[in-house]
């Protein structure tokens, strides 16, 4: 088996965000600079939510909108280093690690707020857990974070939305402590969140299997795609008949791998974007974008749909060509060749 292509995989991240956002939208740091003051929370973005960058948007649209003091950072000079840990890079994993944690500590942040989960499961497994490194800050997750705000009354709700809501959620993989626990969190509080949502009805919520672990990131590469798309497709089946019009992904790998599922009786949408909608942030970039270029499957009018977006990075129509046609759009293609 070939060594894994690290850069290949860090080079997809930007390509398909360039596609999807316009440069001055993406309001979070990927390059890290000595910060010049400290910062009460750290928004640590994770890497792969750059696939589905109009939630990396939301969620500091979010955080802006609460006013909160605040730095968001991404992307591989943030990695937590669990890329190299899953293919055995063990030293250089927990190098990547070191180097994260110690970049946010700079921060001298009071709390680090994750919203990847696999960051903050490899965090909770390997950083403290196997590594046994210590933290010089608290720790939590966004979906834990934004119900403990509501439930102390510091989420203004502003919008109506109007929508019959149902809940794509997660149980944990049999034998995964950590993966059980966030999963289940997740689901309680995404929950809690949606029932606080102005002028929506929330359905419940429909759990996938536990071999699909704390979300949809990891199945989707270790199941066989068509075994993946039957069980996709019998949880469709399950939250139609609960009579939602809106599928709600907790995390952006769920999004990532639902989004091309929505049609005109169904939508698929990540509760932060919900959240931010209620709370009227504005908006300098589309949303839901990437289930509309995996519907259009067509390089060259993935392209040109884009075409604002890639234009402000800087790049030609031959690049943003060339980066269409680099991935698999449509739905049966298997998750490594995707975007």
């Amino acid at each position: 088996m070939p060594p894994f292509d690290y850069t290949a995989y860090y080079r997809r991240l930007q390509e398909i965000k360039k596609l999807q956002i316009p440069a001055g939208s993406a309001r979070w740091q990927e390059r890290y600079e000595q910060p010049d003051r400290s910062y009460d929370i750290v928004l640590y973005l994770g890497c792969n939510i750059l696939r589905t960058p109009d939630i990396a948007a939301d969620v500091v649209a979010v955080f802006e909108k609460l006013g909160l003091d605040f730095i968001a950072v991404a992307g591989v000079q943030f990695c937590c280093g669990i890329t190299w840990d899953r293919f055995g890079d063990v030293a250089k994993g927990q190098n990547v690690s070191a180097n994260t944690v110690q970049r946010l500590a700079s921060y001298n942040p009071r709390l680090v707020v994750h919203w990847c989960p696999s960051c903050d499961v490899h965090f909770s497994d390997i950083v403290t857990g196997r590594d046994a490194s210590p933290l010089p800050f608290d720790v939590t997750n966004a979906p834990a974070f934004l119900t403990d705000l509501s439930k102390r009354g510091l989420i203004p709700w502003r919008n109506f939305i109007s929508g019959h809501l149902g809940l794509h959620s997660h149980t944990g993989r049999e034998g995964h402590e950590t993966g059980q626990r966030r999963a289940q969190a997740d689901r309680e509080n995404v929950s809690s969140l949606l029932q606080q949502l102005p002028g929506t009805q929330y359905l419940g919520a429909v759990d996938a299997p536990s071999e699909y672990d704390y979300d949809c990131g990891p199945s989707s590469l270790r199941l066989e795609r068509s075994r993946w798309l039957e069980v996709r497709a019998k949880q469709l089946g399950e939250i139609r008949q609960l009579g939602a019009d809106t599928l709600v992904t907790v995390s952006h790998a769920c999004q990532r791998e639902w989004c091309d599922a929505g049609d005109e009786a169904l939508a698929v949408r990540n509760y932060i974007s919900l959240v931010a909608e209620s709370l009227g942030c504005a908006r300098t970039y589309e949303t839901d974008i990437l289930g509309q270029l995996k519907h259009l499957e067509d390089p060259q009018a993935i392209s040109k749909r884009t075409q604002a977006n890639w234009s402000s990075h800087g790049l030609t129509e031959r690049q943003a060509l060339q980066i269409a046609r680099r991935y698999s759009w449509s739905t049966p293609s298997p998750r490594s060749k995707a975007p």
